[in-house]
């Protein structure tokens, strides 16, 4: 039910491809709950959503789609996950619409949006992916002003949130070309984040994290028949990190 009522019908589309990065992570975080918590970051999460869509400026119809977020017990901290499997691999332009730049469209204008919608990606592969981050800092700062309906209880004047770009890592030695591809994308991201630093009003920034990283916290905590099956689909391919 998420999954179908997030934009453009992934379930029955991009979902069905092996390379999907919505399915990678739902196959990763879909376990969580009550009964199964996930620890991560001093934080014991206990519940997750999927395809949360979120409201980015005034007149757009078009809302950011985070594929996952987890929210912890008492609604005190939200994790938002952005999910890339093989995304970077492929040469995408960096195209946000111009009413990005427009004040009035700007549904909360305690952030120093200039500083972020003005970055220019220059000289690398996959500049989409700067894009979406944006209009996913948009999504979630909205949130202050405007919150989803995921979220309607949940007070954002105390909530602490992370946001974290979570990479799927090929193995270096099996996958060269896509680990470059990888590499490359992590310098794109790297610029990023040093150029927008903590603009003023910015209550969360970007974090890189590879599932490699993650598969070496959540593994233990998740059922035994599931880190088997997450092992052999993906993570057999992906660098290790023992």
């Amino acid at each position: 039910d998420m999954f179908d009522e997030g934009s453009g019908g992934e379930l029955h589309s991009k979902a069905e491809a092996v390379h999907s990065s919505s399915m990678l992570s739902y196959n990763f975080f879909h376990w969580i709950d009550g009964n199964n918590p996930f620890e991560w970051d001093g934080v014991t999460y206990t519940q997750v959503s999927f395809e949360v869509k979120m409201k980015t400026i005034e007149d757009s119809n078009a809302p950011a789609n985070m594929d996952v977020v987890l929210i912890d017990k008492d609604k005190k901290h939200l994790l938002f996950i952005e999910s890339k499997f093989t995304e970077y691999t492929e040469t995408k332009k960096f195209k946000l619409s111009d009413s990005y730049k427009d004040e009035k469209q700007w549904l909360n204008p305690n952030v120093a949006w200039g500083k972020v919608v003005d970055y220019k990606p220059e000289n690398h592969k996959y500049k989409e992916g700067i894009k979406k981050l944006i209009t996913h800092l948009f999504g979630i700062h909205s949130q202050f002003i405007e919150p989803c309906d995921r979220f309607k209880d949940i007070d954002f004047s105390s909530v602490q949130m992370k946001f974290i770009t979570l990479i799927f890592e090929p193995s270096k030695e099996n996958f060269v070309e896509e680990h470059n591809a990888y590499e490359d994308y992590h310098k794109l991201f790297t610029d990023f984040i040093g150029k927008i630093g903590y603009a003023d009003g910015l209550k969360v920034v970007p974090e890189w994290v590879s599932y490699s990283a993650l598969w070496q916290k959540m593994k233990d905590q998740m059922p035994e028949d599931l880190q088997k099956y997450l092992g052999e689909r993906y993570m057999k391919f992906a660098q290790r990190y023992d």
